[in-house]
């Protein structure tokens, strides 16, 4: 425990030489800031859907499953692993005194907080941009919907953890910005035409992300919670994966 600990402290600091700190907080922004734009414009689309504030929510929501969170959850571990490389600094740590599969579970873990803060973050802007569309649009935006808000919010941080453990073994095992992206918003759309056909979607690192479209219908509302066990399975069985997968090597494939 003592050796995850001070590992872990090295990987905070490792934060403030990288574009892991700016990605977490660029990908909400840019988000939240396209689609304020977009409904500040589109006054009419709101006062369709009210109240407009549970609108902002789940429009906010879906983008954020199906497109931000599954490139971020990619993004991150290949700069993480990147990093590595570009400092070459990877062989010296394989040789310190801490078993190597405590190397991987720290990777992991400073990459579900990363992604974590970028979710809080999220959450927290949402808000004042409800807010600052009813001042600009009126009172069909209604109150905040915190019970929306708060459910869509932890069911994408679960969804998300299956995500990023998936990516964490596979940037390690097939490094590139280009393969990454590409397995993550392929699957996103693969994934997305078969949201709430089957329950063996949560067998798949996108099956919980994709099922914001089955529950994007508010009146018709059924948020998936019974997918959780069997995605935080998957999550398991992944990081016992990678943390076997990468004992077993001597070095590291980017090393």
């Amino acid at each position: 425990m003592t050796s995850l600990i001070s590992l872990f402290r090295a990987e905070l600091v490792k934060w403030r030489k990288s574009w892991l700190l700016l990605s977490i907080v660029l990908a909400p922004v840019c988000q939240w800031g396209f689609l304020l734009i977009i409904l500040w414009y589109s006054e009419a689309l709101v006062n369709r859907f009210r109240p407009g504030f549970e609108f902002w929510i789940e429009l906010n929501y879906l983008a954020w499953n199906l497109v931000f969170l599954p490139a971020l959850a990619a993004l991150i571990p290949e700069l993480s692993w990147n990093l590595e490389q570009e400092s070459k600094t990877w062989n010296h740590l394989l040789v310190q005194p801490a078993p190597r599969r405590h190397h991987f579970l720290v990777k992991l873990s400073s990459h579900l907080a990363l992604v974590c803060l970028a979710q809080i973050l999220l959450l927290v802007l949402l808000v004042p941009g409800g807010m600052l569309l009813g001042s600009h649009i009126g009172r069909t935006m209604g109150p905040v919907p915190w019970r929306t808000l708060f459910q869509f919010s932890g069911f994408s941080l679960l969804a998300s953890i299956v995500l990023i453990v998936f990516h964490t073994w596979l940037s390690k095992r097939a490094p590139g910005f280009g393969l990454s992206l590409a397995v993550a918003l392929g699957g996103t759309w693969i994934s997305a035409h078969f949201a709430g056909t089957t329950a063996w979607m949560q067998m798949i690192p996108w099956g919980m992300t994709s099922q914001m479209i089955a529950f994007f219908d508010r009146w018709n509302r059924h948020i998936p919670w019974e997918y959780v066990p069997g995605s935080i399975l998957l999550a398991i069985l992944l990081s016992v994966l990678g943390t076997l997968d990468f004992s077993r090597n001597d070095l590291s494939k980017r090393g």
